[in-house]
């Protein structure tokens, strides 16, 4: 009103009293007082006046949304209808949308909907009806009769339908879609329509799909499922198997197990041959894979694909060096330009064949190592034979990766680059994977700083495909990595909170696991002493998984060597090095970081156990391990090297040369920002 607050005081103490301050309240009884005239302005005064007597005695209803359904009940019939038909869409709805209605329902929506905006129930900006508090569109919507919001829902979502097969941007599709959903089977009235409201919830899904948003896609399909008539798979058998694929493969993303398996169940039982069943399958392998039964996804892989006409049975028993060596001969017939300019392959069993291969990949080389270059070797034989398909970067970053493993840092590298440029040549469909593994390879060329960006790239893009199973391990190593990186500890205790609490929502038990005992490390850095949460199922997949193993022991060695708990070091020493040959057969980051502080244990532990000269040896040969990957990288491995080779000099007491090694190390760690390492250097030297 502009005044000041000593003329307003008696008008707001009456407002107050009777809205109790609530702010929608207070401006719809101000608005009521205006149009009835006990609130006014004064030409004569040049400012607002009001009856406070006559507002005092003026009955308002106790409840909000009582008033509001009043002030609509107040409005023309015409302007009440437009209103109504508004609160259908929710909180607001687009012009256009308003206007293709105009001409089915044959009412003037536009003029009658201005009319509401001068009352101030609506706004309208950016060519947008918008309610000015969800209050009033409730209050709007509840107007209705429930089964005439039922049959007003379907009949807007059946008379969108047709202009959203035009709309470029898809956004009537998705609107017309959920005002069908919002209706329900039930609304339906000719039995034709059942397939095509089903149809349009199919495209509506994959649209949600499209932009990654998995969790409205799994709505969309559910929705669609929902519409089908009893015999749906007799009369409309490919939008029936379309719809529970997409669905399951949601269910499989959003980490919904349950509707996972019963969608699943559905198409084994109702397909009309095994190509058909083979999504689903695939789906089933990848939930098993997630979990702690690895093993038994393995073996139903490997099933799958001797159906499919790929043996690799046996294939545990040959040698990893050999397996490398060959698949090395078969690409040095083909340059880089040739392999990314492949032709497509189109074969779709084939492809469904790949994606097996795939999947089977990611679970060896954790517990079966020396099985996994074969898998790669066959993808990449595929790939060039029959075409590249979208699993065919996987097979060439993990190659890359199986060679750096063995020693050839740069050939390695450059694999992992021809992957990256084969996303984008063939599809990037799994550039999460190519990411997740290639980027351990690159963290052994670039800056260990620099590469933690490519960790988020990687989780974009895993996210973006809706690979939550990438994602999440993308989001432990990166974690593990920061750790390696010197991130505050502080800092990275939120990020491990949240990386579990990622993996638990989507039932990652395996990364769980391995992600809390790397949590568990940071708190005992800070001086907080906290029990795991998942034990048993840690105890559980250590059975089957070694590589869990290996780094539940390497973190309980570290923990207890920077305590200098001699007792705990060396017995969770001895338990780590056990694992370590039946580990991963891809290079990671962590394989370094592992030697490295095994080194330095190893010497700390010759200069004081009886066992002087067996553990002498394991730091020597950590200390040679880091001289090669110093080749590679500098700017990440120098410092470690230095520091290790000062601590062989003082156990051999050479004293002078681990003086001169210990000052290299606190440099070299100063100069490349490693400042934990730096510390730990001064320590050692002290």
């Amino acid at each position: 009103l502009r005044l000041s607050p000593r003329l307003t005081r008696s008008l707001s103490s009456v407002i107050y009293h009777k809205t109790k301050g609530n702010p929608l309240f207070v401006s719809q009884l101000m608005l009521s007082l205006s149009k009835e005239g006990l609130l006014r302005p004064s030409l004569s005064r040049r400012r607002w006046e009001w009856d406070k007597e006559k507002i005092q005695s003026q009955k308002l209803p106790d409840d909000v949304a009582m008033f509001i359904t009043e002030s609509i009940q107040a409005l023309s019939a015409d302007v009440k209808s437009a209103t109504c038909v508004l609160s259908c869409f929710g909180a607001s709805a687009d012009i256009t949308v308003i206007k293709t209605l105009d001409g089915a329902l044959n009412k003037n929506l536009v003029d009658n909907l201005d009319v509401a905006v001068r009352e101030g129930l609506l706004d309208k900006a950016d060519d947008k009806y918008r309610f000015s508090h969800d209050r009033i569109q409730e209050a709007a919507y509840n107007m209705m009769e429930m089964l005439d919001r039922c049959h007003l829902h379907f009949f807007y979502g059946m008379t969108l339908a047709p202009p959203a097969d035009v709309d470029t941007d898809d956004s009537l599709l998705l609107i017309a879609a959920n005002q069908l959903n919002l209706a329900g089977p039930e609304a339906v009235q000719d039995k034709s329509q059942n397939a095509i409201v089903a149809d349009l919830n199919l495209r509506a899904g994959k649209k949600a799909m499209e932009m990654s948003d998995f969790v409205a896609a799994y709505s969309y399909f559910d929705n669609g499922i929902s519409f089908l008539r009893k015999k749906h798979w007799e009369e409309h058998y490919a939008l029936s198997l379309e719809l529970f694929d997409l669905a399951a493969r949601c269910a499989h993303t959003n980490g919904d197990v349950i509707s996972l398996n019963l969608l699943s169940q559905q198409v084994l039982t109702k397909s009309q041959s095994f190509e058909d069943k083979l999504n689903v399958m695939y789906y089933a392998m990848c939930v098993l894979a997630s979990s702690s039964k690895l093993p038994e996804s393995i073996e139903r892989g490997l099933k799958i694909l001797s159906r499919l006409g790929i043996d690799l049975q046996g294939c545990e028993s040959g040698s990893v060096e050999a397996c490398v060596q060959e698949t090395k001969d078969l690409l040095s017939g083909y340059s880089d330009d040739e392999i990314l300019n492949t032709e497509r392959m189109t074969d779709q069993t084939k492809i469904m064949a790949m994606k097996f291969l795939g999947k089977l990949e990611i679970g060896m080389t954790q517990i079966m190592p020396k099985s996994a270059p074969y898998v790669t070797q066959r993808i990449i034989q595929l790939s060039l034979s029959d075409g590249m398909s979208p699993v065919s970067p996987i097979g060439f970053v993990h190659f890359g990766s199986y060679i750096a493993k063995l020693g050839d840092i740069s050939g390695g590298y450059k694999y992992v680059k021809l992957a990256r440029s084969l996303l984008d040549k063939v599809s990037r469909e799994n550039a999460g994977e190519v990411s997740c593994f290639g980027t351990q390879v690159i963290a052994y060329v670039e800056p260990l700083q620099a590469v933690l960006e490519y960790h988020d790239e990687g989780y974009a893009a895993a996210m973006a495909s809706g690979d939550v199973v990438r994602a999440g391990l993308i989001t432990q190593m990166k974690c593990s990595q920061s750790l390696f990186a010197g991130i505050n500890l502080q800092a990275l205790r939120e990020k491990y909170a949240a990386a579990i609490k990622f993996m638990e929502e989507r039932k990652q038990p395996i990364l769980t696991v391995q992600t809390q005992y790397q949590q568990q490390s940071v708190l005992k850095l800070i001086g907080i002493d906290q029990e795991p949460k998942h034990v048993s199922e840690g105890h559980a997949i250590f059975a089957t998984n070694k590589s869990v193993m290996r780094i539940y022991y390497y973190l309980k060695m570290y923990t207890s060597f920077i305590f200098r708990s001699y007792n705990e070091t060396k017995e969770n020493g001895e338990k780590y090095l056990t694992c370590i040959g039946n580990s991963w057969a891809n290079l990671f980051l962590a394989h370094a970081f592992q030697a490295f502080h095994a080194g330095l244990i190893s010497f700390w532990l010759a200069r004081k156990s009886r066992e002087e000269q067996g553990w002498y040896l394991r730091g020597h040969k950590s200390k040679l391990a880091l001289k090669i990957w110093v080749e590679s990288s500098r700017w990440t491995f120098e410092n470690k090297w230095y520091l290790l080779e000062a601590e062989e000099s003082f156990c051999n007491n050479d004293v002078e040369s681990a003086k001169t090694y210990y000052e290299k190390a606190v440099t070299s760690a100063k100069l490349h920002k490693f400042v934990h390492e730096e510390a730990l250097a001064h320590e050692l030297a002290a």
